[in-house]
């Protein structure tokens, strides 16, 4: 892995820490030959962390300054995170990664990962206290990604945020096993491309990648394909641990990951 290229950020415009100048800046001082803008989509019923109609607009513009002011020290494009329950899928963009970070239930909008008292809550309200039926409400959804355009399925296991070490449920039980797998098979009728996600390592602590490694290796026998991902939200997290990722990766068997080029994806050797 000769190549740096991280497309899952995100700036002042959502949820991220720094301007999109200030991220190709640190991408630059990372070593990144390339770089990836992918901000939250508008949610209407929680707008807080995503972005406006008309920060939508402000931000493509902005990329664009950007892509054309660095254009000799690095390349830049132009995505987004498109989330299962925004209207879409969005077009203009250099590549959509679709994501579920809600679930619905008759009028409510549900959090997945806004953090873990709320999604015990959440579990104990809306699901009778079984996160099995919390889970495989989550996997239903994302099993129909499609819907969102997704070029890339983005922190496929999400719902184990704060599920570390297993301490909230047991992720090798038939009800998450066969809830994670079944939506992983359906993805990979129409999809192809996960990302693997060590932004919640940075952030929280957590002990695994998303994908977690046992996902990944079903994966990889499925035919399924990979590219790194830092989900970066300020400038240390840029490319985090991916040196670590391309070892699990090769261990696994997978012998390449995926790059975004002006031509489309292609394949970088690990």
């Amino acid at each position: 892995m000769d190549k740096l290229q991280n497309l899952h950020s995100h700036t002042t415009y959502c949820d991220g820490s720094l301007t999109v100048e200030e991220m190709v800046q640190a991408a630059i001082v990372k070593g990144c030959d390339s770089f990836g803008f992918s901000g939250h989509s508008y949610m209407a019923f929680d707008p807080k962390p995503s972005m406006s109609p008309d920060e939508t607009s402000r931000y493509i513009l902005d990329v664009g300054r950007m892509k054309d002011k660095y254009s000799d020290k690095i390349e830049i494009f132009c995505g987004i995170e498109q989330d299962y329950h925004s209207e879409g899928p969005p077009i203009g963009f250099d590549y959509i990664i679709g994501a579920v970070h809600y679930l619905k239930k008759g009028d409510e909008y549900i959090s997945v990962d806004t953090g873990e008292k709320h999604q015990k809550n959440a579990v104990d309200e809306h699901y009778g206290g079984d996160y099995f039926a919390f889970i495989e409400h989550y996997y239903e959804t994302i099993a129909d990604i499609a819907k969102t355009g997704a070029d890339i399925v983005g922190h496929f296991d999400i719902v184990t945020k704060f599920n570390s070490d297993d301490c909230r449920f047991d992720t090798s039980h038939p009800r998450y096993v066969d809830a994670a797998l079944d939506a992983m098979d359906e993805i990979l009728k129409s999809r192809n491309l996960f990302e693997v996600n060590t932004g919640a390592m940075q952030r929280i602590g957590k002990s695994e990648q998303y994908p977690s490694t046992f996902l990944l290796k079903e994966l990889f026998k499925r035919g399924g394909e990979v590219i790194l991902s830092s989900d970066s939200h300020d400038a240390e997290s840029i490319c985090w641990k991916f040196g670590e990722m391309g070892e699990l990766l090769k261990s696994i068997g997978f012998r390449h990951i995926k790059r975004l080029t002006e031509n489309g994806f292609i394949n970088e050797n690990l």
